[in-house]
């Protein structure tokens, strides 16, 4: 149905920035690999992005790479679910910046984010804690969920098991 995509997941160069059990860190590969690669990043929500990934076969011909969690995420203003997810901007940035070897990428594409960020908080936004962080220090306000997968899922972020 996609020709395009068809032939660009098929390539060998091409890689899938998704985590998970499958999944290569992106650094090691960047080491290995001498010629240029394609990736391919999946933007949307969290439960967006897995409905991507999940429901195209397609996405499983690429090599598949993640990040290493070392980075909190830059976009203060809105709630992610752990301290180590990041906006798909920051996970491009990051992953350039590892495949070209140069730190000043990820600077350079993150500076618009870090300005938005500042001008919303000077103009009343107020700065979110991880879903994570939340959970952990009792603040979360939200009712709990009646869910036991999503239960189980909160149950997971505060004892520190990776989901």
């Amino acid at each position: 149905r996609y020709p395009e995509l068809a032939t660009v997941c098929k390539n060998p160069n091409t890689l899938i920035l998704y985590p998970g059990a499958e999944a290569t860190n992106l650094e090691e590969v960047a080491v290995m690999s001498s010629s240029p690669s394609v990736m391919i990043i999946i933007d949307g929500t969290w439960s967006q992005a897995k409905d991507i990934f999940y429901k195209n076969s397609l996405f499983r011909l690429p090599k598949q790479v993640q990040l290493k969690p070392s980075v909190s995420s830059q976009y203060v203003i809105r709630t992610q679910p752990t301290n180590t997810c990041l906006s798909t901007l920051e996970c491009a940035a990051v992953a350039l910046s590892i495949m070209e070897k140069n730190k000043s990428i990820q600077e350079t594409i993150l500076h618009p984010l870090q300005a938005l960020c500042s001008f919303q908080l000077q103009h009343g936004a107020q700065i979110h804690h991880s879903k994570e962080h939340l959970l952990k220090n009792g603040l979360y306000d939200k009712p709990m969920p009646k869910n036991k997968r999503k239960l189980k899922r909160m149950e997971l972020l505060v004892n520190n098991v990776k989901i």
